[in-house]
C-alpha cells in the first residue's frame, strides 16, 4: 500500500515497479472546474430568480408575504428575544467581530495562516455577494405597516437575499472547510450538521421578525455555497502557496521528504 492513498502499487510484468504515468493526473482540475462551474451556476440562477420575484412572477411575492403575516402573529417573549439577539450578533459592526475573532481563534489553535484566513474569506465572501445581489434585484423589504406586530422596522434598504442569513452560511462553510481540512474525512460531518442547523436558525430568525420574506433566506444559502463553490479552486492554490511558504520559513525537524505527524493526518482514508 502506498503511504499516500493508500492504494496498492503499481507494478510490471515480474513484480517490478511500473515506471511512473508521465501524463499528469487532470481529474483534480476537472473536478475544480466542475464545481466552479456548479457555483457559477447557482449565482446566476439566484439573481435570474431575485428579478423574477421582483417583477411578479408566478405569485411567489404574494406568498411570501402571506407567510411573514402569519408568522407576525405568533410572536413570543423567548422567541422575539433570541430573534433579536440574532439580528444583533449578525448585524455589521458584532458581525465583523465575530468573524474576526473566530479567525483569530483558528489561527492561534491552527498555528497556520492559511487556515485564518480561509475563515475570513469564505465567511465574509458570500455577505459581499449578498449586498451586491441586493443591488442588482432591488427588492424591497417586507412593508411594515402589513404586519400586525412588526418586532424591528429596518431604514429602507434592500431585502433580496438575507445579508444576515448570507453571513452565517459562510461563518458556517468556514468552520466546516477548517475542520474537515484538519480531520480529513473523519469528524467533520457531525460539525456540518449542527453548522447547517444554526444557519436555518439564523433564516428563520430574520422572517420571524419581519424584515425579510423566506425566499429572501433561501437566496441567501444558494448564493453562499455558490460563490464559494467559485471561489473555491482559486483559494485552493492560494492556501497551497501559503502553506509551503509557511513550511519554507519553518526550521527543518525532519529529514527531507519524510511526512509530518500533520501531513499523515491529513492524507489518513
Amino acid at each position: 500500500m502506498t503511504a499516500l492513498d493508500g492504494r496498492p502499487p503499481v507494478t510490471s510484468r515480474g513484480g517490478r515497479p511500473a515506471p511512473p504515468d508521465p501524463r499528469p493526473d487532470r481529474r483534480p482540475v476537472r473536478r475544480d472546474v466542475g464545481i466552479a462551474a456548479a457555483g457559477g451556476a447557482g449565482v446566476v440562477a439566484v439573481v435570474l430568480g431575485g428579478l423574477l420575484i421582483t417583477s411578479g412572477a408566478g405569485g411567489v411575492g404574494a406568498a411570501d408575504l402571506d407567510v411573514v403575516e402569519r408568522v407576525g402573529r405568533m410572536h413570543s417573549p423567548l422567541l422575539d428575544g433570541a430573534a433579536l439577539l440574532i439580528d444583533r450578533l449578525l448585524g455589521p459592526q458584532l458581525g465583523v467581530a465575530l468573524v474576526l475573532l473566530l479567525a483569530v481563534a483558528v489561527g492561534v489553535t491552527t498555528r497556520r495562516a492559511a487556515e485564518a484566513l480561509t475563515v475570513v474569506g469564505v465567511s465574509v465572501l458570500p455577505w459581499a455577494a449578498a449586498e451586491t445581489v441586493k443591488l442588482v434585484v432591488g427588492r424591497d423589504r417586507p412593508d411594515p405597516r402589513l404586519l400586525v406586530d412588526p418586532l424591528l422596522v429596518e431604514p429602507h434598504s434592500f431585502s433580496f437575499p438575507s445579508g444576515h442569513t448570507a453571513l452565517a452560511t459562510g461563518l458556517a462553510l468556514a468552520i466546516v472547510l477548517v475542520v474537515r481540512g484538519r480531520n480529513g474525512r473523519r469528524g467533520w460531518q457531525p460539525v456540518a450538521v449542527v453548522a447547517a442547523l444554526g444557519v436555518v436558525l439564523v433564516a428563520a430568525s430574520r422572517v420571524w421578525i419581519g424584515v425579510h420574506y423566506p425566499t429572501d433566506t433561501i437566496a441567501s444559502v444558494v448564493l453562499g455555497c455558490s460563490v464559494v463553490a467559485l471561489a473555491l479552486p482559486l483559494w485552493r492554490r492560494i492556501v497551497d502557496r501559503l502553506d509551503r511558504l509557511d513550511r519554507l520559513d519553518r526550521p527543518a525537524t525532519t529529514p527531507p521528504g519524510a511526512l509530518t505527524a500533520h501531513d499523515t493526518e491529513r492524507n489518513a482514508p
